[in-house]
This record gives structure tokens, C-alpha cells and sequence, in this order.
């Protein structure tokens, strides 16, 4: 049809406007950053209409992104959402197809996770006994908890007569119009991440230390003490919700005080799936472990970990392969 004059630009934001009240202040939130910071300028500059959106021009802004050292995981979270935007785009009569049906799709990076030895996590939990953030560090470390899992931890997840802990609650945070808001919900990231695990008895005293702790800073602080996150385990001395940002960032600063190798507080829960693997423990019961709702996933991220199957390897390979051929090459010699 004819070129309607609406740039594409503005009709990402126009787009984006519609999306905040379909999807999670989370998801939103990636929403705003990728159109807001990158999308909407580029296209800004150029002057391109939506109808007038060519898929050398997608093509073009990928190969951009690229070029700035953007991932190609991030490049395909860009394709998303401006392949959205023009499905909607022609669900409304706005153009006639989706442009980026016709554009290669920027391919996703291989991502290899960052995690510790088990000396190295010994190693961690030994230098953070007394600090706060030693028992979230353990939980992760133990369990394979998502941060906003560890953080969105309450009292009522724990069952101390027949030992176990539910994760059912997570915490998050988001920016919307430059407010940073704190989302608690009660419901985790899908439906496999809703999850029972047993309680070992050395997690279990920790808690319970950990526990009477908070119920004697809330006696000590009185009307001070925020009574907003009541039942939280992830709480200051004054009841005050610990944010995830200052989890990571203090995790952090605690890594390079005590001279450890740098990982990501997240890569705790990778760090635990390497052990696991390590262990003998199948890949299957890993993905449960962790909560992935596919295979695929737990595989993807952790297929080249599989220690016990690749030692299998080598000692079939040994066997049938390696043995025999000196067997041959010594009887020649001889």
C-alpha cells in the first residue's frame, strides 16, 4: 500500500505502549530497553517508514548491532521483539507482511557457563562464614536457586518437621519511567521451577540460627523494624527486603576482597549443575534439580559437562581402541 508517513520508529513505541499492559513488568522491561535504547534511535535516524521497511534495513541493523560487539543472543532478542511489532503491525492492517519473515535471523552464540571447582567453592563458603550473604551463597550453591529464587525465599517454604523446602515465590526488580520497582510474585519463573527439594541437616541448623537471629533484631528494633517483609528470609537487621542488584554487586566486591576468580552470582547455580554432573548425577534428573522445563535446555548448557558418560567414553575407547593397538605395535617390536 501506499506509505503511510508513520515512521517505523515511532510505531515501535506506539508498539511498546500497547505491550505494557499484556505482558509481566519484567518482560516489559526488556521490552523498553531494547526499543527505547537501540531500536528506536537507529531507525529514528534513518527516517524509515513502517511501510516502507525493507528487510535490507533489518538486515542492515543487525549487522550493525553485530558490529558493536552486541551478542548474538542480544541481536536475537532485537529480531524478536521488532518481529512481534510487525506481526501485530499486520494483524492491525498496517502493512501487509512481516518484513522480518524475509531477513536471517542473527544466530544464537553457544553460551558456555562460568562455575567453580568444588575447591573453589569450599573455598568461597569458607571466606564468607559470618557475612549474610554466606547462607543465600550455600542455598545457591547447594540447590542451583535462580537469584530472584534465593531472594523471594520465605519462612513458610520451609517444612523443619519432615525437612524439605518448596520454592514457590520469587522476587525481582525492574525499572519503569526511571522508578526501580521490587516484583514479588507468588509463582516462579514456569511451571517445572515450582519445586520441592530435602532439607540436609547442616542447611537446616543454619536456618533455624538464622531464623532466631531475625526474630530477635525484630524484638531489639521494635517499631523500627519493617514489618512489610515479614516471613522473607533474605531480610537486613531491620527487616528491610534485600535487593537482588545488591546481591550481585556485593557477591562481587566479597569475590575480589578475598582474591577469588570473578563468576556471577548466577553462575552459582551452574556451579551446582557442575557438580552434580560431576557426581555421576544423569542429565535428567539435573534438569529437575534445577527446575528447567526442557531437556534441551539443561543439555544446551551443560551437554559438555557429562563427565561420567565422556569417562565411559575413554574407557571404552581404551579398552577396544587404545590397548590392543600397543598390544600390536609391542609384538611387532618384539
Amino acid at each position: 500500500g501506499e506509505d503511510s508517513g508513520l515512521l517505523f520508529a515511532d510505531y515501535m513505541l506506539q508498539w511498546l505502549g500497547t505491550m505494557r499492559a499484556k505482558v509481566s513488568p519484567t518482560t516489559y522491561t526488556g521490552y523498553q530497553n531494547l526499543v527505547k535504547n537501540s531500536i528506536f534511535p537507529y531507525f529514528r535516524e534513518r527516517h524509515i517508514t513502517l511501510t516502507g521497511l525493507r528487510p535490507s534495513d533489518l538486515q542492515g541493523y543487525y549487522d550493525y548491532l553485530l558490529a558493536s560487539g552486541v551478542s548474538g543472543n542480544t541481536a536475537l532478542h532485537h529480531h524478536a521483539n521488532i518481529h512481534k511489532a510487525l506481526k501485530d503491525a499486520v494483524r492491525l492492517d498496517l502493512v501487509d507482511r512481516n518484513i522480518a519473515d524475509l531477513v536471517e535471523r542473527p544466530k544464537k552464540t553457544p553460551y558456555i557457563p562460568r562455575y567453580y571447582s568444588l575447591g573453589e567453592a569450599n573455598e568461597l563458603l569458607d571466606k564468607l562464614r559470618g557475612h549474610w550473604l554466606w547462607l543465600p551463597v550455600m542455598l545457591c550453591l547447594f540447590y542451583g536457586l535462580r537469584r530472584s529464587e534465593v531472594i523471594g525465599l520465605k519462612w513458610s517454604a520451609f517444612d523443619f518437621n519432615h525437612n524439605c523446602v518448596s520454592i514457590r515465590h520469587t522476587v525481582t526488580t525492574c525499572s519503569i519511567k526511571g522508578e526501580q520497582l521490587t516484583i514479588k510474585k507468588d509463582k516462579a519463573k514456569n511451571k517445572s521451577s515450582l519445586r520441592t527439594y530435602p532439607l540436609i541437616p547442616f542447611l537446616k541448623e543454619r536456618l533455624l540460627e538464622a531464623k532466631k537471629q531475625q526474630e530477635e533484631n525484630r524484638k531489639l528494633c521494635g517499631r523500627s523494624y519493617n514489618k512489610e517483609n515479614l516471613g522473607y528470609v533474605c531480610v537486613d537487621v531491620i527487616g528491610n527486603l534485600i535487593k537482588p542488584n545488591y546481591v550481585s554487586s556485593t557477591f562481587g566486591k566479597l569475590l575480589a576482597k578475598n582474591n577469588l576468580r570473578h563468576i556471577r552470582f548466577h553462575d552459582l547455580r551452574h556451579t551446582c549443575a557442575s557438580l552434580l554432573l560431576a557426581n555421576g548425577v544423569p542429565m535428567e534428573q539435573v534438569k529437575e534439580w534445577l527446575g528447567h522445563s526442557e531437556i534441551s535446555t539443561t543439555v544446551d548448557i551443560y551437554g559438555h559437562l557429562q563427565y561420567a558418560t565422556k569417562q565411559q567414553s575413554a574407557a571404552a575407547i581404551e579398552q577396544d581402541i587404545v590397548t590392543p593397538m600397543l598390544q600390536k605395535l609391542s609384538a611387532v617390536s618384539l
